[in-house]
């Protein structure tokens, strides 16, 4: 029926209901029920899916009442053409006519290119009144319109002109961004070709499977340690913590061998115990923080920061336990910043290097006899050698 709205779409076309019922054609009517849809589903994605068919429907209603009493000749070619499309007088993408589709007020972006307009045509004029203050009117005002838009065609050139620039950069810039993938993708394929650096499996990306997952668990094994001295004892005496390392270290490791051992028993393949020891390691690491996360938390410092911060949100007035829920935070971050602290201390020690061992005074002078100095070039062979020999026979 030519006077019923289709389904889905009577509260867009009920403004213009008398304009859909001229369309005579089911063609037409078949073309405008798609182009309406197809608008409905772009203004959604602008104002949203429940504001779309209000927006449209007024947009066609004020598109209608422009024309003024006028009859609308075509109406498929006016709904296509007039009706329907967006006309944004601005950059803005929820421009229409001036207007904001999102909230209905005045674009503001519209306001401002019509400000910088308007700025123009003033900056003409005064050029023009201290050039030529004794133009009549008819004389000022055509000189004005004149050199108005002799600057809007300059404007629009060097707009054009930098357009032009900017394709020419965006393809180099695209250019550029392809040889980078390409040679990304060669890099890639360099890299994958490579044999593992451990066992030598080919095209192994440098690293096969078993290989990473053992680093892994020997990483996760030696935080786990490290985490396990921090808090084992005190961290000042570098000997002492060096002992304590190790001891930890030996007893997660011996951990993780039970974890390989079992898996072997059970004969699974090599890759699926790399990956069982792993997950060993991994949660050996997850227990040792935790632990050590508890023993800090009730440490001197870490209530002291409780009770600071429940005093705190006790003076702001809150309830006592939204106070004590915000000193127990205070104490796990308080726990958190003195294991990274205790870290530290025994990382210097893990990364300390070994000190050369110290002689008597005769091996020491001996050693620095035979380093040669800036100034020795002018010393002759024979003379160095015998020089040394005295000091050896000292």
């Amino acid at each position: 029926m030519r006077w019923s709205l289709p389904r889905g779409l009577e509260r867009v076309l009920a403004p213009v209901h008398f304009e859909w019922a001229r369309i005579g054609r089911s063609g037409g009517r078949s073309r405008v029920r798609a182009a309406v849809a197809a608008e409905l589903r772009r203004v959604g994605g602008v104002v949203g899916p429940e504001r779309a068919a209000v927006v449209l429907a007024e947009r066609l209603e004020r598109r209608l009442f422009a024309q003024q009493g006028q009859p609308v000749r075509d109406p498929v070619g006016w709904f296509l053409g007039r009706g329907l499309p967006q006309r944004a007088e601005c950059y803005a993408t929820s421009c229409d006519d001036g207007v904001r589709m999102d909230t209905g007020l005045v674009c503001s972006s519209c306001e401002l290119l019509i400000g910088d307009r308007r700025a123009l045509r003033r900056q003409v004029a005064r050029a023009i009144t201290e050039a030529e203050p004794h133009l009549s009117p008819e004389e000022f005002r055509a000189k004005v319109e004149r050199r108005l838009s002799q600057e809007v065609a300059r404007q629009a050139a060097e707009a054009a002109v930098r357009r032009e620039r900017a394709v020419v950069e965006r393809a180099r810039r695209e250019e550029a961004w392809a040889r980078h993938r390409e040679e990304l993708a060669e890099a890639e394929a360099v890299l994958a070709a490579r044999p593992c650096e451990v066992c030598g499996v080919p095209e192994a990306g440098g690293l096969c499977l078993v290989c990473s997952q053992v680093r892994t668990a020997r990483q996760a094994l030696e935080r786990a340690a490290e985490i396990a001295a921090a808090v084992g004892g005190p961290v000042r005496d570098l000997g002492e913590v060096a002992g304590r390392l190790a001891c930890c270290r030996a007893r997660l490791e011996d951990a993780a061998h039970r974890a390989e051992q079992r898996a072997r028993e059970q004969g699974m393949p090599e890759a699926v115990v790399a990956w069982e020891v792993r997950e060993r390691a991994e949660a050996l690491l997850r227990e040792e923080r935790e632990r050590a996360l508890a023993v800090l938390a009730v440490s001197a410092e870490a209530q002291a920061e409780a009770e600071r911060v429940r005093a705190i949100e006790r003076a702001r007035r809150r309830d006592e336990q939204q106070a004590v829920a915000a000193g127990e935070v205070a104490r796990r971050r308080c726990a958190e910043a003195l294991l990274t602290q205790q870290l530290g201390h025994v990382r210097t020690v893990v990364q300390a290097p070994n000190p050369e061992p110290i002689g008597g005074w005769q091996e020491r002078l001996v050693a620095l006899a035979q380093r040669p100095l800036v100034g020795e070039t002018g010393m002759l062979p024979q003379c160095a050698s015998e020089s040394r020999k005295a000091v050896s026979a000292a």
